[in-house]
This record gives structure tokens, C-alpha cells and sequence, in this order.
């Protein structure tokens, strides 16, 4: 049986689980059976518990109880479909594709990081100390696993992240970090015919910090401000004495988005209209995964090892997060979109491409030569 014939086999096993991030016993099942996997060629395979809210996640290592790691391979075992999706879209291969729930995003990644470690050489696993971490809720922004990535990533060189390749096959070399902050208005109501002088108009002052917020965007540091969410107001004929902005802040380095965010603070400070009154709530913070001079380091020998496989490696920079955000705050060079190409996440219509499966394996290996 060739490589790639038994990882669709593996790769089947994994798909047909309902393994949605609120199905702490299907998510489990997964990390099982990737326990499994690992212990099979000799690893240490440990299931952690991540709390009540999560499945548990999953770490193994080729050196039973290290302490550092040289790399962390990570992929997240959840998806985001319900119970029941398993069954009634069960695995399948049309072509050179392979569909199912989960098939791309991101069990095609999960797998390829047993076949890379499994087909390494011995050699420089015997030099090396690898850790496979695999985490249960990413698809929910890892409520519950960031903090044990973070930690993980502070006894660790370097991490690559198993999402897959875009599908085009591009890898991620960098992504933004990002913030959502939201801002609470209170006015006063009145009649808006009969009385509208009494008013105080909570919307307009929130129009006028959203349009103040907005320009704050930076294009040329890559900074951007999007006023996504405007809430206010019970009736037309009303003044509205209660809105709500929910800003979405994006930037390349925690530089800038630290300043960014400052300035955002700093409108809170200010009278849009008089007789209303501001309150501002920061609902989530994710860091930046830069592109540093390590990371670029790192870029290269992934490049050279993709080119011993066979093909030519090709990045893009990201504005979306992922897990490598989490891993990039330890300081550590991160890259992502490792695992094989795909497509069509979140949806039906997802799509694993099976022709990058051996190459992005090989990739893998090739670069373990290298570390």
C-alpha cells in the first residue's frame, strides 16, 4: 500500500466522527485516535484536559518527558459542523479530490503531521525534540487551549501550524493580529417631533466615533479600522438614548497594534454629543504572527525543503488569525498553512486536494534535515 493510499485510509477514519468543537466526546475520540497513531511508532502520546468546555487535546513527543522542544508541529482536531454532518457527508474521493466535514480543516493537517513524523528519519529525530500538539476548540478562537499553546511555545524554537495550504497550495509566512472593541452609548429619548431638543441622541454620536474610528486606518503599516457593527435606536420617530459600535482592528506587528488601540481608547475620552456619555470594553485580543527575521530564516528552509520535494513553495501574508498568533507571542518564528492544500472551508463544499498530500509530507521531512 503506497503513502498516500494509507493516509486516505487514516484520513477516513478521522473524517467519519462528528467532531463539532461543542462535541467534547467526538473531539476526544479524535485526539484518541491520534494517540494511537503516535504511540504506534514509539512516541510519547498524552491527552490533556483543557476543561469542562473542550474536548481534550493531545501532545506527543519522540522524547518521552522533554522539557524543549526544537519545533512544535500543532493542528486543531475540531471542526465546525454539527452532529449527524459525519454520517450523512461521509469521507469521499471524486477525482484528485477528497471531500467530507472536516477533510481540509484541518484533519488533512492533523494527519499529515503523524505521516511526516512516521516517515522522518531516524536520525534526526535522534537529534531532534519534537512535539506534536494538537489542540480541541480552535474553531470557537481556542477558548480553552491558547493558553496551554502559549505556554508550549515558550519552551520551543520555532512552531509550524497544520492548517491547510490555500488552494492554491500557498503557504502563510505572517498574520495580522486583531482586537474587537466594543463602545456603549447612553442618551436621552424624546419625541423626534415633538420634542427633539430634549434629546440627547446616542446615535449620532455613535455614527460620529464609528466615521472617527474608521480613520484611523493605516494603509501604509497595514492598520485598519472596520466599524462592522452599529446597533441603536427603537424607533424612527424616537431619539435613540442607547447604541453600540463594535469596532474590528487588524495590524501586522503588537506595535502597532498597541498604538492603534490607544487611539481607539483615546475616542473614548471624547463628546460626540452633548448629554452623552461613552463606555468602551475590549472583547478580544489575538497578537500578531510577524513576519521576523527568524520567521523569514525559517521561510527559507521550508522553501528549500519543499523544493527537495519537488515543487516550489509560494507564500502569502495573512489578515485572518489562526493558532499560530497564540504561538508567535512566545517569540518564536511560527508559519502556517503547512498541511496539504484545500478549499471550500465551513461549508459542503469543502475540498482536500490528494495530489499535495506527499509532497507537503515530504516537505516536512525534508525539513526536519534542516533544523
Amino acid at each position: 500500500m503506497s503513502m498516500l493510499e494509507e493516509y486516505v485510509r487514516d484520513l477516513a477514519e478521522l473524517v467519519n466522527r462528528d467532531c463539532g468543537t461543542t462535541n467534547c466526546a467526538g473531539v476526544t475520540s479524535a485526539a484518541e485516535v491520534m494517540k494511537r497513531h503516535f504511540e504506534s511508532i514509539g512516541w510519547e502520546a498524552e491527552l490533556v484536559d483543557l476543561g469542562p468546555t473542550a474536548g481534550r487535546g493531545l501532545i506527543c513527543r519522540n522524547k518521552p518527558g522533554s522539557t524543549e522542544c526544537d519545533v512544535i508541529f500543532n493542528a486543531h482536531l475540531d471542526t465546525v459542523f454539527p452532529d449527524g454532518t459525519a454520517a450523512a457527508r461521509p469521507f469521499s474521493i471524486e477525482g484528485t479530490t477528497a471531500h467530507g466535514p472536516g477533510c481540509s480543516d484541518c484533519k488533512s493537517g492533523v494527519l499529515a503531521i503523524f505521516y511526516a513524523c512516521r516517515n522522518a528519519r531516524p536520525e534526526d529525530l535522534e537529534r531532534l525534540s519534537v512535539w506534536c500538539v494538537f489542540n480541541p476548540d480552535e474553531e470557537l478562537g481556542s477558548r480553552a487551549s491558547k493558553e496551554w499553546l502559549r505556554e508550549l511555545s515558550t519552551h520551543a524554537k520555532a512552531a509550524l501550524v497544520f492548517e491547510a495550504a490555500r488552494a492554491g497550495g500557498e503557504l502563510v509566512r505572517s498574520r495580522k493580529g486583531s482586537s474587537n472593541i466594543r463602545f456603549t452609548f447612553k442618551g436621552l429619548t424624546a419625541h423626534a417631533g415633538n420634542n427633539p431638543q430634549d434629546g440627547r441622541n446616542a446615535n449620532v454620536a455613535a455614527m460620529r466615533l464609528a466615521l472617527a474610528a474608521y480613520e484611523l486606518d493605516d494603509k501604509t503599516r497595514g492598520t485598519t479600522v472596520n466599524p462592522g457593527l452599529i446597533h441603536g435606536g427603537t424607533g424612527a420617530n424616537i431619539i435613540s438614548d442607547h447604541a453600540e459600535v463594535t469596532l474590528d482592528l487588524r495590524f501586522w506587528n503588537d506595535e502597532d497594534g498597541r498604538e492603534l488601540i490607544s487611539k481607539i481608547r483615546a475616542l473614548a475620552e471624547k463628546t460626540w454629543v452633548e448629554g452623552v456619555t461613552q463606555t468602551i470594553e475590549q472583547l478580544s485580543y489575538s497578537p500578531a504572527m510577524p513576519l521576523s527575521e527568524n520567521t523569514r530564516a525559517l521561510v527559507e528552509k521550508i522553501t528549500d525543503a519543499a523544493s527537495e520535494a519537488g515543487f516550489d513553495a509560494r507564500w502569502v501574508d495573512a489578515g485572518g488569525a489562526s493558532d499560530g498568533n497564540h504561538m508567535a507571542e512566545a517569540g518564536i518564528p511560527v508559519v502556517d498553512g503547512c498541511g496539504p492544500a484545500g478549499g471550500g472551508f465551513h461549508s459542503e463544499r469543502e475540498f482536500l486536494r490528494l495530489e499535495t498530500v506527499e509532497e507537503r509530507i515530504i516537505m516536512i521531512v525534508n525539513l526536519l534535515k534542516r533544523l
